[in-house]
Order: C-alpha cells, then sequence, then structure tokens
C-alpha cells in the first residue's frame, strides 16, 4: 500500500492521474464477494460464464460460501448490456433445505441472499438476456455438487 501510495504522489507531482480508466472502474465494481458480502469466498467448482446458444459470454455466476456462517449466495454478474435494465437472474437451491431466486431487470447483477447450506449438496444458476429481451445467455450446474461444507 505505501509503494502504491508513494507512485501515486510522484504521479499526481508530474501531472499524470493514476485513476483507473472509467471501463475498469465499472467492472471491477461488482465483484461476486462484493455482492454476497463479507465473509463470503469463491467455492471450487463455484464458477461458470453465463452464454448464449452461440457462445456469447454475457457474464458470469458464481457461486459463494461463508464458513462463518454455514450460508451459501449465488451472484450473476453481467459484462454484456452493463447499466442497461435487462432481466437477470440468479437461483441457488440446497438439497433437503431451502431455495432462493432473484429475477428482475438488473442493470449489473442478481443475487439469491444467504441460505443455510453447511455440509449439503447445492446446485445454482444464473442468467441474462439481451436488452431485446430475445437472446439469453445462461451459466451454472444443474448437478447437486460441493457437498462438504
Amino acid at each position: 500500500m505505501l509503494i502504491r501510495t508513494v507512485i501515486a504522489t510522484a504521479l499526481a507531482a508530474t501531472g499524470i492521474a493514476a485513476l483507473p480508466s472509467a471501463a475498469y472502474a465499472g467492472s471491477a465494481a461488482y465483484t461476486p464477494e462484493r455482492v454476497c458480502g463479507p465473509g463470503f469466498h469463491r467455492v471450487k467448482d463455484g464458477h461458470r460464464a453465463m452464454k448464449t446458444r452461440a457462445g456469447a459470454v454475457f457474464g458470469h455466476v458464481y457461486l459463494m460460501y461463508s464458513k462463518r456462517s454455514g450460508k451459501n449466495c449465488v451472484a450473476a454478474i453481467k459484462t454484456a448490456f452493463k447499466g442497461a435494465r435487462t432481466v437477470t437472474g440468479a437461483h441457488l437451491e440446497v438439497r433437503g433445505g431451502g431455495r432462493s431466486e432473484d429475477v428482475q431487470k438488473y442493470r449489473y447483477y442478481a443475487e439469491t441472499g444467504h441460505i443455510d447450506g453447511a455440509w449439503k449438496c447445492v446446485r445454482y444458476s444464473g442468467w441474462t438476456r439481451d436488452s431485446s429481451n430475445r437472446v439469453e445467455a445462461w451459466g451454472g450446474r444443474a448437478a447437486w455438487g460441493n457437498c462438504k461444507g
């Protein structure tokens, strides 16, 4: 952190801006850790691209887990049509437990909320559509997995 501060100070002194581009700032603002909240981390086999039938990627879906709370969360984050309100959804199901789904017209992401899932199998998905509501991109895991907490 000290090195970054020194470099930023030196660049500012010479009149060179050390700010990230607007495109980077917009995409970096929404990470699955930020969407699901403090204590949530990406799990093994918990990431899929949301792809159209033609293979275009419209975003990514992430399965997240908090060891502290024993809860799962799913974040579906758009990379296409960011800022435009398009149908975007996230789904999480815990075997023998709860289920959550969030589907609305969102600008950046959908998130399922937090569901108890410690030591239980889960499956998850995320999807989004283009601005004309004709093309859907889907990603996730339909099979049960991540069963060991």
